[in-house]
């Protein structure tokens, strides 16, 4: 394992002033599959307000590695044999990279990698992620070729050893302060906010919370200082739709990034799928009145539609169930006992924005059918 002081010269003064926290990673690794295969080095050069800091570590595999790859990297079996397993570097390695965007050359390779390690290791891990490979490619898109060693003969970057894990982090960290001697450093960072999905994270939100918003269906509302209910939404991955609001590269308007600079609550619910999704964002309009939702211009009154059912019936979506009564949404049950709490209080009705949401959809979801609310 080595950690090295200061070792490279600072940024050159065009230097881009976001992201500061810049984080140069590569993996050697025992092949190329996540799920099987594993890290046998780790290299990580840190770049941030205090300057340029190295670090690097073998790691032992837990398994042979094969003959191909040891030629490749240099690596050899007896190599890692006394090397740390990666569950003993974890630690260090996480804060090592939080607060750091994630920056490597085919980035999905070596943070899949590390999200398989940390999994294996019970620990969470996400970051902000940057692909060189594809900052290379929207900065030079009349070359055809955008790997580490044409990267290399293009820029004319100097490296000790290729296949060696500080040493190609280095050549990205190299190629970084390459390309802002080319090219200006609001143009690199604008790129790299899109490519990356940079975040402007609200002061008043919980730091953490980005990691531990779901990827599952659902429906979310943002409020103001005040309590006032400013948006309403629903996603098929909540994480990604609400982390879309505090990103500028996916802002189309003005109006969007006025909405992200008034957030100061954030509440979300999971609903099993995209159908509850409709129900619950349906339910949490009409109640909330969000400001910044698309009001509907109103409808002319609706004849009630016929429910077809005798009773009430239930629609399930993963482990929930969706209550509905006389096209009317009652409610989503997560055990027996909220069911039946719902079945017992419900009312049949007419809801005409339920009836339009349903109508197309009943005949394709296998429900669940009571005569009269169960005792």
């Amino acid at each position: 394992m080595t950690d090295l002081a200061p070792s490279l010269a600072s940024p050159p003064s065009s230097s881009p002033s976001a992201p500061p926290r810049l984080a140069f990673v590569d993996l050697e690794t025992t092949g190329t599959a996540p799920h099987s295969d594993r890290i046998t080095e780790i290299g990580i050069v840190q770049v941030d307000e205090d300057g340029v800091r190295e670090w690097s570590s073998l790691v032992n595999p837990e398994r042979p590695i094969p003959r191909m790859i040891q030629s490749l990297t240099g690596i050899s079996n007896a190599m890692v044999a006394g090397a740390p397993r990666f569950a003993e570097l974890a630690g260090d390695i996480a804060a090592r990279l939080r607060g750091y965007t994630f920056i490597a050359h085919n980035a999905g390779f070596d943070y899949g990698f590390l999200r398989h390690e940390f999994q294996r290791a019970g620990l969470p891990f996400r970051a902000q992620v940057l692909c060189t490979v594809r900052l290379s490619r929207r900065l030079y898109p009349h070359y055809r070729s955008h790997g580490l060693d044409a990267l290399i003969a293009r820029h004319g970057l100097r490296v000790e050893v290729r296949h060696r894990a500080l040493d190609d982090a280095r050549l990205i960290w190299h190629f970084w302060q390459d390309i802002h001697r080319e090219f200006p450093a609001a143009h690199i960072a604008g790129i790299a906010d899109a490519l990356s999905g940079r975040l402007e994270w609200p002061a008043a939100l919980d730091p953490d919370l980005p990691d531990r918003l779901p990827e599952t269906p659902g429906v979310y509302t943002l409020r103001n200082a005040n309590g006032v209910a400013l948006y309403v939404g629903r996603a098929d991955r909540l994480r990604d739709k609400i982390l879309a609001h505090f990103q500028p590269a996916r802002w189309r308007s003005a109006k969007a990034g006025r909405l992200a600079a008034q957030v100061h609550d954030l509440a979300w619910q999971e609903t099993g799928g995209a159908l509850g999704a409709l129900l619950h964002e349906n339910r949490l309009l009409r109640a909330l009145e969000p400001l910044h939702n698309r009001r509907s211009r109103g409808t002319a009154p609706q004849a009630a539609a016929e429910w077809p059912y005798p009773g009430p019936v239930g629609i399930r979506e993963s482990r929930l169930i969706h209550v509905l009564h006389g096209w009317q949404f009652i409610g989503t049950a997560s055990s027996d006992e909220t069911m039946h709490e719902l079945l017992d209080g419900s009312r049949a009705g007419y809801d005409h924005d339920v009836y339009r949401i349903l109508r197309d959809r009943l005949h394709l979801v296998p429900l669940l059918k009571w005569d009269a609310p169960p005792r």
